[in-house]
């Protein structure tokens, strides 16, 4: 076609064309000498990089109520009539913790009980000492026999005490089990039909 100029597509009908150059992705220099491109997914990675604070904590895994009966406090009457017993001396109930690996700064036994206090009950202890005294008195039904004994209320806790670190990763320090008393004490009583004592009927 005539007036049709070899240089289509720079100057076309009096449009000048632009050429835009990207930016040239910078370079970084590695210990080697050699040359790496940082590119937008390195930026990307670093920032989806998750940080935690460390940390040490323990977890929770197992749980149950128990009692730590009190030696010289078992007794037994009937058939039928009234049963009354005495606590008649002091006594003292100790926590009791086995722990998988003992030498571990962060968990002392203070302070495994201080975790439990806030995370289980606040009136559990590292001791609890029962005074004398604790009379009680109940009636037996007709025909069986009574039965008494105190003890103090508590839990037994099977725990795994575990580290965090500042990549959040979890590291597992430990684990045990515990048998803990609270400040809380009373009597237990049941009723048999013979009399009984660690599983053999007396006679």
């Amino acid at each position: 076609m005539r007036g049709t100029s070899a240089l289509t597509g720079l100057a076309v009908a009096g449009l000048s064309a632009v050429l835009v150059l990207a930016p040239a992705p910078p370079v970084l220099a590695s210990a080697g000498g050699t040359q790496a491109v940082a590119t937008p997914d390195d930026d990307n990675n670093n920032k989806k990089r998750k940080r935690c604070r460390p940390d040490f904590f323990v977890k929770l895994d197992d749980l149950s109520p128990m009692n730590f009966f009190i030696p010289r406090t078992r007794f037994i009457d009937g058939p039928g009539g009234t049963i009354t017993a005495t606590v008649e001396r002091e006594t003292r109930v100790y926590a009791e913790i086995e722990i998988e690996r003992e030498q571990q700064p962060e968990l002392t036994r203070r302070d495994i009980i201080r975790r439990f206090r806030l995370m289980i009950n606040p009136l559990l202890a590292e001791e609890h000492v029962v005074r004398a005294g604790h009379q009680y008195t109940h009636e037996i039904s007709k025909g069986k026999y009574g039965n008494l004994w105190y003890r103090v209320f508590g839990y037994r806790v099977g725990f795994t005490a575990w580290r965090q670190l500042g990549t959040c990763r979890l590291h597992r320090v430990t684990s045990g089990v515990a048998s803990v008393p609270a400040r809380v004490e009373g009597w237990k009583y049941w009723e048999t039909d013979h009399p009984v004592f660690r599983g053999r009927r007396l006679h």
